[in-house]
C-alpha cells in the first residue's frame, strides 16, 4: 500500500515541476537547452529510482545511474537563468 501512494505522489510532484518548467520557459524570452539540462537531470533521478524500485533493478545499477545525474545536473547548474528581480532593491 505505501508504495503504491509513495509512487503517486511522487507522480503528481513530477507533473507539477514539469508544468512549472514549461511555464517559466515561456516566460523567458530565449531559453537555452543547456539552462534546462538541471531541471531534467534531477527529475530524472526520482523517475529512475521509481522505475529501480517497481521493476527490481534497486542496487548498483540505480546507484549509478542516480550519482552520474546528480553529477551531470551539477554541472549544467552554471548555466541556470538568474533571476535578478527579486534581488532589486
Amino acid at each position: 500500500m505505501w508504495p503504491t501512494i509513495a509512487t503517486l505522489l511522487l507522480l503528481i510532484i513530477i507533473g507539477f515541476a514539469v508544468n512549472k518548467i514549461f511555464r517559466k520557459m515561456k516566460e523567458t524570452p530565449s531559453t537555452d537547452p543547456k539552462s534546462l539540462a538541471t531541471s531534467i537531470c534531477f527529475l530524472l533521478i526520482g523517475v529512475a529510482n521509481l522505475a529501480g524500485y517497481w521493476l527490481g533493478f534497486l542496487g548498483i545499477t540505480s546507484m549509478t545511474l542516480t550519482v552520474a545525474l546528480l553529477i551531470t545536473g551539477a554541472y549544467f547548474t552554471r548555466y541556470l537563468q538568474a533571476d535578478n528581480t527579486k534581488y532589486l532593491r
